[in-house]
């Protein structure tokens, strides 16, 4: 789940001939050269996250082009930082767009400032719209790679690292409106609980005119209404409830998808469509990866017959990125050019219902059946690779950190949302069962156990970060394995780890 306020990762693109390019020194030096204000925007958006040169390329495309203003602060919140000041900035230049207000509302809403929160949330979702800016942001960068030279291997990775990042700001920016909303209705009035159920469809109204990627996030804006309805009208005959439930089902169903299970990708094509900007990237790194380096697993402790197929699924997942690739390099324009483009509007048909629109990804899934059989055999080549490495005590230590914070959440839900004193308690209580351990598979130590006692948060923003106990020995790379109130599994850096928490190793 993601965190807020958030600074975006700096991700760089995967080849270095791309990385040197889309430097800030580079993009100084063809801002200077150009007069084309399409271009500086472009080269805005082809910044670095948390690099000042973008707000000097922005102040740069606003010399020649006012009107950029609420893209470029558009850019500051996709591509820097979701914050209060980034989202204060994108409501100030652009006050009719209803993103600034929602991001606003739940960044309120996670500071405690539930008054200022719900205002915000109205203002939201009394905009006409919601505005990506994307055919503008579209033809600025493809403007802008031909200013840079970027041509072949390079254009493709750089195209697929640019339009990722635009995708990606949907999973951690719009994500967190929609549980925001839901949870300021669980301490309301019943005509304001009804009122956010309301919000929640106008923001789902709203992501579903944007682009592709925001269609997938409108469907949960819509399923959350439902639920909110749902537990709302508890007195209402069952048929009613079963409804709600048949509607929030209806939903999730067709979406419902476990990579690794085969064949998934023929049950939701246009999920395969969302991800296919982020799978050509990161095909470059397995396309040119070191079968060491690719997924890489702690091979002691597996037979000799499980190291041969792990090596054999790596070598498949080479081949099948290679082949992505090779397709994304036969028109690279026309298969990211669609993730920009909106829906068309159409007139509303007089006595009939609202129009549904078809987006060019769609329209991409039908003219390119090769790229997507490309990309759905890249997806079963990459869930083989993480079987072939599963009884590896290294994967297979998170598995077991995931069942221990399943129990914790079970305890705590039974125990007036207070977690046990000790892991031992899990055990005594039933949650845990024998064989099971609360010991590490990597050192055979007990796990480092934080919560003890201690309230379970109520926010799913601060479940998000809350530790719930981590791994005593360091990943490469100097990173703790751990598990958070929101039972998923991460990492986290020592000097990131709360204070209480640092010294508990060995």
């Amino acid at each position: 789940m993601t965190r807020l306020p958030l600074k975006v990762p700096n991700l760089p693109p995967t080849l270095e001939s791309v990385g040197r390019a889309v430097a800030a020194e580079s993009l100084r030096g063809v801002a200077t050269a150009s007069t084309d204000p399409l271009v500086l925007l472009g080269l805005c958006f082809l910044a670095r996250s948390g690099d000042r040169v973008r707000r000097e390329l922005a102040d740069l495309a606003l010399s020649r082009r006012c009107d950029y203003a609420p893209i470029t602060a558009l850019l500051s919140v996709m591509l820097d930082r979701v914050d209060a000041d980034s989202a204060g900035e994108l409501v100030r230049k652009d006050p009719d767009n209803a993103l600034g207000h929602y991001l606003l509302g739940t960044l309120l809403h996670i500071s405690n400032h539930e008054d200022e929160a719900l205002e915000e949330c109205r203002r939201a979702a009394g905009c006409a719209e919601m505005r990506f800016y994307g055919a503008t942001l579209g033809e600025a960068l493809f403007k802008a790679l031909g200013a840079l030279g970027l041509q072949g291997p390079d254009r493709v990775c750089a195209l697929s690292w640019a339009t990722s990042r635009w995708t990606d700001f949907s999973s951690f920016g719009i994500q967190p409106i929609y549980g925001a909303i839901s949870e300021l209705a669980r301490s309301a009035t019943p005509a304001t609980h009804l009122e956010l159920a309301e919000t929640l469809l106008a923001l789902a109204g709203h992501l579903f005119v944007t682009n592709f990627t925001n269609r997938w996030f409108s469907l949960r804006a819509v399923e959350a209404a439902f639920i909110l309805r749902a537990g709302f009208e508890t007195e209402a005959s069952p048929a009613r409830r079963n409804g709600y439930a048949a509607a929030v089902y209806g939903l999730a169903s067709p979406l419902f998808s476990v990579p690794g299970i085969k064949e998934w990708w023929h049950h939701s094509p246009q999920q395969l469509a969302q991800f296919l900007p982020s799978r050509i990237h990161a095909a470059f790194a397995v396309a040119k990866a070191n079968p060491v380096d690719l997924a890489p697993t702690d091979e002691t402790g597996l037979t000799e017959e499980q190291r041969a197929a792990l090596k054999a699924a790596r070598e498949k997942a080479i081949q099948a990125a290679e082949k992505l690739v090779e397709l994304a390099l036969s028109d690279p324009d026309a298969i990211f050019g669609p993730y920009f483009k909106e829906p068309q509007a159409t007139e509303p048909r007089p006595g009939g219902g609202p129009v549904f629109e078809w987006t060019a990804v769609e329209g991409l899934l039908n003219k390119r059946p090769d790229l997507f059989q490309a990309a759905a055999a890249n997806e079963e080549a990459g869930a083989a690779l993480w079987k072939a490495g599963e009884s590896a005590p290294s994967r297979r230590n998170a598995g077991r950190m995931l069942q221990i914070a399943w129990a914790l959440c079970g305890y705590a839900q039974n125990h007036d949302q207070v977690y046990p004193p000790s892991l031992d308690a899990l055990l005594e209580s039933g949650h845990l069962k024998a064989p099971l351990e609360p010991k590490s598979l990597r050192t055979g130590r007990p796990y480092v156990y934080v919560a003890g006692a201690q309230k379970m948060p109520a926010k799913g923003n601060d479940r998000a970060q809350f530790v719930l106990l981590y791994d005593d020995e360091p990943r490469p790379g100097g990173w703790y394995e751990c598990v958070f109130a929101s039972c998923t599994c991460g990492g986290i850096r020592e000097p990131d780890l709360p204070e209480p928490l640092r010294g508990r190793g060995p």
